[in-house]
């Protein structure tokens, strides 16, 4: 494994689990950023929302140059075959509240920046691989996440966005803000997040009652992920 992968999450509450097993060390804090390390991981509590992510990530590679990054926690569903604590892992990320398609940019690109964000391919792979142990069957999901600043509740919303985005799997507020600091800072980039509540369906209240059970199941699946890679 590349020494120093970054391990990032929006709150605490999702990153907890991580704390509670690692007993990391502060190396960082600001108002809202805080970067610890253990080991060979760093772990990166960003704040809510995509500002407070691209300038927590732009930090962290810039003072501590991790190799990787994953981002993980908990995100809302968009398809309806998902469960509440199923994983989503992103094979791309791009914005649903980008619009710039009238300078004939793609509906979701921020003007000279990418269309979308693809996860690393050996990142990727080694998902699918991890993916496949069979205490995950049925319940790791690959394919496109949304990323927005504002937090599904609205069932108007979140049914025009299935209708505007048919492939998304999930919707975040951080995820595709920190692929994109890691493409500027030329860093392989992976997104996994479990899923706390669906998108338009009671999903605060749904968001409050599963935070606990969707950072456990993000923890776990990461961790196992890491394994594989120290492995490799």
């Amino acid at each position: 494994m590349p020494k120093k992968i970054a391990i990032m999450t929006a709150m605490a509450e999702e990153m907890e689990p991580l704390r509670a097993a690692l007993h990391p060390k502060e190396i960082y804090r600001n108002k809202m950023v805080c970067i610890e390390q253990a080991g060979d991981l760093l772990l990166l509590q960003s704040g809510i929302g995509k500002a407070n992510a691209a300038a927590a990530c732009a930090l962290l590679f810039q003072l501590f140059q991790p190799a990787a990054l994953l981002n993980i926690g908990s995100a809302g569903g968009f398809a309806r075959d998902l469960h509440l604590g199923d994983i989503v892992v992103a094979t791309e990320m791009l914005y649903s509240d980008a619009d710039a398609t009238c300078f004939n940019y793609q509906l979701g690109q921020v003007p000279q920046m990418p269309p979308a964000y693809p996860a690393a391919p050996w990142l990727l792979n080694a998902a699918k691989a991890t993916a496949r142990l069979p205490r995950f069957a049925g319940h790791i999901h690959f394919g496109q996440v949304l990323t927005s600043d504002s937090f599904m509740s609205s069932p108007s919303l979140a049914n025009r966005l299935r209708q505007t985005f048919p492939q998304a799997l999930a919707s975040d507020m951080e995820g595709c803000a920190a692929a994109q600091i890691a493409y500027i800072f030329s860093r392989p980039f992976l997104n996994l997040r479990s899923i706390s509540d669906i998108a338009g369906e009671e999903a605060a209240a749904s968001f409050d009652d599963n935070l606990e059970l969707a950072a456990k199941r993000a923890v776990h699946f990461c961790c196992t992920l890491l394994d594989r890679l120290r492995q490799a």
